[in-house]
C-alpha cells in the first residue's frame, strides 16, 4: 500500500501499524477475560493450541470489535487534510501502543508459567483504563484542535465578508448620494430648458454623465447583491486594463443569503481579477463570467487569462500570496457553501486558461 501510494508514508504507516498493535491489545484483553472464566485451564484449552476453536472464537471477537469501531470511523468522513495534520498526535499514539503490546505480552507469558490466572482481572482492567485515557487524552486534543481551527477559520471568514460588505456599502452609499441629488439636478436642468439653452443641458448631463454611470447597476441575475458585486468588480477589473464580460440570466430562486452571495462570487472573481493583474501582457487580461439557471440546477462558471497556471495541491489550487496567514481561505470559504448547499466545484487548466465551475 505504501508502494502504490507514496504520499503521506509517515501517516499511513503509523496507521496500518496502530491498527494491527489495536487488534492485538484486544486479543489480549479478550484473553484475559477468557482466563478470568476458564482460570487453569486457560493454558491447556487455549494458549498451547494456536488452532483450537476456542482461540479461533477470542480472535473472531476482537476483529469484529475493531471492524466494528472502524466502520464508525469511517462514517465520519474525515478530509484527508484533516487527517494529515493529526498526523503526529497518531505517530505517538503508535508508539505507546506498542510500548502497550510489549508490556502485556509478557505480563500473559509470565502468569501463565507462574500459575498467576488469578491476575488475569487486574490486567484486563488496567488495559481497558489505559486505552481509555488515552482515547480521553486524544479527544481532548482533536477537540482543542478543532475548536482552534474553527475560531481562526470563522475570524478571517468574517473579516472578509466584513470587508466585502464595507465595500458594497459604499458603493450604494454613492448610489443613494446621486439619488438624492436628482431633483436638484432635475430642477436645474428644467430651468435651462425655459431658457432655451440648450447647449447648456448638453454641456450640463456630459458633466453629471460618468458619475451617475459609475454607479449604474445592472440586472444580470436579478439579486441585488449578485449584480452589485457583479457590476463592481466588472468596474474594478476594466479600470485595471481587464477585458470583463458577463453572460447571465435572471435566476428565479437565488439560493444565498446575502453573506454567502458575498463569499462565494467575491472571493473567485478576486482571485480572477488578481491573476489577471499579474500577467506581464495587459492585451491578453479577460474575465468571463456566465452564470445560468437550466432544469432546476444553477451553473456558474468563471473564465480568466493567466501566464502561468496555478499550482494544485490536493484538487485545490495553491496560493501564492506573501502573506501565508490568509493562505487559501478565500477557496475555503467557497468550498463551505458549496458543501453546505450539496454542490459541486471543479477547477479546469487549459492553455493559459483557469476555469472554475460551480454547479448547485
Amino acid at each position: 500500500m505504501i508502494f502504490i501510494h507514496k504520499q503521506n508514508i509517515l501517516l499511513k504507516t503509523s496507521i496500518i501499524i496502530l491498527y494491527y498493535t489495536v487488534i492485538a491489545l484486544l486479543d489480549f484483553f479478550f484473553a484475559f477475560v477468557t482466563m478470568i472464566i476458564l482460570k487453569q485451564e486457560f493454558d491447556g484449552i487455549i494458549f498451547w493450541y494456536a488452532n483450537s476453536l476456542s482461540e479461533c472464537m477470542l480472535y473472531i471477537c476482537s476483529r469484529i470489535f475493531a471492524t466494528v469501531s472502524a466502520i464508525l470511523i469511517v462514517k465520519h468522513k474525515y478530509e484527508e487534510t484533516y487527517i494529515c495534520e493529526l498526523q503526529s498526535i497518531l505517530l505517538v499514539i503508535t508508539i505507546i501502543m506498542c510500548f502497550m503490546l510489549r508490556c502485556y505480552q509478557i505480563a500473559i507469558v509470565k502468569m501463565i508459567y507462574e500459575s498467576k490466572e488469578q491476575e488475569a482481572g487486574v490486567g484486563a482492567v488496567s488495559l481497558v483504563v489505559i486505552l481509555l485515557i488515552i482515547l480521553f487524552m486524544v479527544v481532548l486534543y482533536v477537540k482543542n484542535k478543532t475548536l482552534e481551527k474553527e475560531k481562526e477559520f470563522l475570524a478571517m471568514r468574517d473579516e472578509m465578508i466584513t470587508q466585502k460588505f464595507s465595500e458594497l456599502e459604499r458603493f450604494m452609499e454613492k448610489n443613494r448620494q446621486l439619488s438624492h441629488d436628482l431633483k436638484n439636478h432635475l430642477f436645474v436642468l428644467k430651468n435651462l430648458e425655459r431658457e432655451g439653452n440648450y447647449q447648456g443641458i448638453h454641456n450640463y448631463i456630459e458633466e453629471i454623465e460618468d458619475e451617475f454611470f459609475e454607479v449604474k447597476i445592472h440586472i444580470w441575475t436579478g439579486n441585488h447583491i449578485a449584480d452589485i458585486l457583479l457590476e463592481q468588480k466588472r468596474g474594478l477589473a476594466e479600470h485595471e486594463g481587464i477585458m470583463f464580460s458577463i453572460q447571465s440570466m435572471p435566476i428565479e430562486a437565488w439560493p444565498f443569503s446575502d453573506s454567502e452571495t458575498c463569499s462565494l462570487l467575491g472571493n473567485l472573481l478576486d482571485n480572477a481579477i488578481e491573476a489577471c493583474k499579474r500577467m506581464i501582457r495587459e492585451e491578453n487580461r479577460w474575465i468571463f463570467v456566465k452564470i445560468e439557471n437550466q432544469k432546476q440546477l444553477l451553473f456558474i462558471q468563471i473564465k480568466n487569462s493567466v501566464d502561468k497556471l496555478p499550482i494544485m495541491k490536493n484538487g485545490r489550487p495553491v496560493s501564492i500570496k506573501q502573506n501565508k496567514k490568509w493562505h487559501g481561505y478565500g477557496l475555503k470559504n467557497v468550498e463551505r457553501i458549496v458543501k453546505k448547499y450539496e454542490g459541486e466545484i471543479t477547477y479546469q487548466m487549459k492553455d493559459n486558461i483557469f476555469q472554475v465551475n460551480l454547479m448547485f
